[in-house]
């Protein structure tokens, strides 16, 4: 006998283990997640509990779920704040499982993990997440064998019955008996014999072409994946309509190669029956399915298994004992994938975001991972002796607009002065951003704070009131207002945009559409010039003059500190059009908001975890004087390496 054969002859001890297991929190956690986007992760055998799991999710709420193996779900780069991802796997003990509920974490999902090994290093990591939950599945035979037969099984059936419970319109009692009498005829010997009789003729030299309906996806997968990693057969898998479109080429140039097993639904049934009605002389066996729901496809996965025996004995191999190579061992359990996934935190991910929105034609020999240890190690190691800072959306929220900033983001400001740090503010604002500023700040502060107002159009002490010494007017910038003044269609509201002298502001929602304003701004004529510049906050779109720069209240606080010091400067608005990317494009700048697609610009350290104030608070609090009475910042305290560990 087998080491496969013998697995199957014990597998309904673990149909019975998990019929008698309570189900419920898994058919709450399904129901919870009806609507909710979904992602399941499997590779190898999990595959196919992956697939099947989706199939549970389309009949039961007619919902689609994405199903990718872990390298797929790292590489992928969306965030995922709001949706489940679900993770399968027997042991949840190698690398790339671990990976994959790290790369969840760091995207802010919600975990499951269904696994026969509760203890494994990639149950525990989720667990971290709270509202995540692992579900255990008991199984007979914790010694699974190569292809993890009773890890499968009792996952499926786990899956069926719980969306049993889950459903509106349930089977209820009688699903488990019926479920069982199915199971003990499908592993009964004698089907099993009827079985290899279908294949019989494979050898060892074929290809084997799974023809499969969608809606049996996960036998199809389990087919496929069994030849492949037990060394029976190579496979091609399409559905009947995808052959036609070319493949079956193949079978016109080698169909005494091939073997064909087709799997059907009710529906697909008519399409098979006209496909091999006109196939060339080729083997084929097929196996029909029903209407593809969920227990038809629990049993098919079951009789999915005798198909494998069957073809294993066909060819002379054991599939739960093919035998592999110590290659094979060193891949599987190689932790490059993990390693990647560490590389790839909320910072970084959101960089690389931008990074593949823009795209790029240059060649980078750098990962985007090493370019911002890179980054990090450059803020590390900088002597930081001045700061410069946004204020809307920086030091303070859109809600907190006309409030003043908080009190321990001011008393962070007020330590960092007495480590003596240079202090600036670059904001969009005129005389309102000094005044909350004197409001909030001790007095005692003031003369050595420096404000540039109007985007730095206009860079004064704090101690200087800006209403009442107020800059001269651009004259450029006057004709622009003129010209906006001029476009009431632009606008849903009757005009009512500000000039300061040196700067206009408008605000977002007074636009009637946002394109049409941009497009039009191309034709007013300071603009066209190149006099003229304009840049998004985040609640207005802000003109002013070409040669105005955040960038010159960095220059100001330099004229006041040592030249082998740096300058740091934190803001919200980094991307190519926001208000903060030039003051941000360097590697002393650091956004809490949005940054730029280009690796050069500007990075957050916390990526969508952490934001505005929030962000800027931790960014403050790391920065310390080291042994030297130099003040760096502490990278460990930003708790960046929160997700490796």
């Amino acid at each position: 006998m087998t080491r496969f054969a013998e697995k199957l002859d014990t597998l309904m001890r673990t149909v019975e283990l998990v019929a008698k297991a309570d189900l419920k929190l898994l058919a709450s956690v399904l129901r919870f997640g009806q609507s909710r986007p979904t992602v399941a992760i499997g590779s190898g055998g999990s595959a196919i509990s992956a697939h099947y799991f989706a199939r549970c999710r389309e009949t039961l709420f007619g919902q689609a779920t994405e199903v990718v193996t872990p390298v797929e779900f790292v590489l992928s780069n969306r965030g995922l704040a709001g949706h489940d991802v679900w993770l399968f796997s027997a042991s949840a003990e190698n690398a790339d499982s671990v990976a994959s509920v790290v790369a969840a974490l760091a995207r802010a999902a919600e975990l499951r993990v269904v696994t026969r090994n509760a203890g494994g290093a990639a149950a525990q990591a989720a667990r971290a997440r709270p509202g995540s939950h692992v579900f255990e599945i008991p199984v007979a035979d914790a010694k699974d064998g190569f292809l993890a037969t009773h890890s499968l099984v009792g996952s499926v059936i786990a899956l069926l019955l719980a969306s049993d419970l889950a459903s509106v319109d349930p089977i209820g009692s009688g699903l488990v008996p019926q479920l069982l009498r199915d199971l003990a005829t499908v592993l009964s010997p004698a089907a099993r014999e009827a079985m290899a009789a279908r294949f019989v003729g494979l050898g060892q030299r074929d290809l084997l072409l799974v023809i499969a309906d969608p809606c049996v996806r996960a036998i199809a997968e389990l087919i496929e994946t069994s030849a492949w990693e037990s060394a029976i057969a190579p496979v091609q898998l399409t559905d009947v309509r995808n052959f036609a479109h070319g493949r079956h080429t193949w079978l016109h140039h080698r169909s005494a190669e091939t073997f064909v097993v087709a799997l059907t639904s009710h529906e697909t049934r008519p399409l098979w029956q006209l496909a091999t009605a006109i196939f060339p002389d080729v083997r084929v066996t097929s196996l029909d399915f029903g209407d593809g729901g969920r227990f038809h496809n629990a049993v098919g996965i079951v009789q999915g298994l005798s198909v494998v025996e069957a073809m294993g004995r066909s060819v002379g191999i054991d599939p739960g004992k093919p035998g592999i190579g110590e290659f094979g061992r060193m891949l599987y359990d190689d932790s490059g994938l993990l390693e990647i996934t560490r590389g790839l935190d909320p910072a970084t991910r959101h960089k690389r975001s931008a990074l593949l929105a823009g795209d790029s034609i240059d060649s980078a020999d750098l990962s985007i991972a090493s370019t911002a240890a890179v980054r990090r190690q450059t803020l590390a190691v900088a002597k930081i002796a001045g700061l410069v800072l946004d204020y809307d959306g920086t030091m303070i929220t859109d809600a907190e607009r006309y409030d003043l900033p908080r009190k321990e983001i001011v008393e962070e400001l007020v330590r960092l002065d007495s480590l003596g740090v240079r202090l600036a503010i670059a904001t969009g604002r005129g005389g309102s951003g000094g005044h909350a500023l004197r409001s909030a700040l001790p007095e005692a502060l003031h003369p050595r704070v420096t404000i540039g107002y109007y985007n730095g159009a206009y860079v004064q002490p704090l101690t200087v009131d800006i209403e009442e010494s107020p800059p001269s007017v651009d004259e450029a910038l006057a004709a622009t207002f003129s010209w906006l003044q001029s476009r009431p269609e632009l606008f849903s509201v009757a005009f009512r945009g500000r000039f300061s002298n040196v700067q206009i502001s408008i605000k977002l929602e007074d636009l009637a559409e946002r394109e049409t304003f941009f497009a039009a701004l191309q034709g007013c004529p300071p603009i066209e010039t190149g006099n003229v510049r304009f840049a998004l906050s985040g609640h207005s779109v802000d003109f002013f003059s070409a040669k105005t720069s955040k960038r010159s209240v960095v220059e100001r606080v330099r004229e006041e500190i040592d030249e082998d010091s740096s300058v740091l400067c934190v803001g919200d608005s980094g991307s190519r059009s926001g208000n903060d990317h030039e003051l941000l494009s360097h590697a002393m700048g650091v956004s809490v908001g949005t940054v730029c697609g280009r690796r050069e610009g500007c990075w957050t350290l916390f990526g969508d975890e952490s934001s505005g104030p929030d962000a800027l608070l931790r960014i403050l609090r790391a920065l310390r004087r080291d042994v030297h009475g130099v003040v760096r910042m502490d990278m460990g305290a930003l708790g960046l390496d929160s997700l490796v560990k």
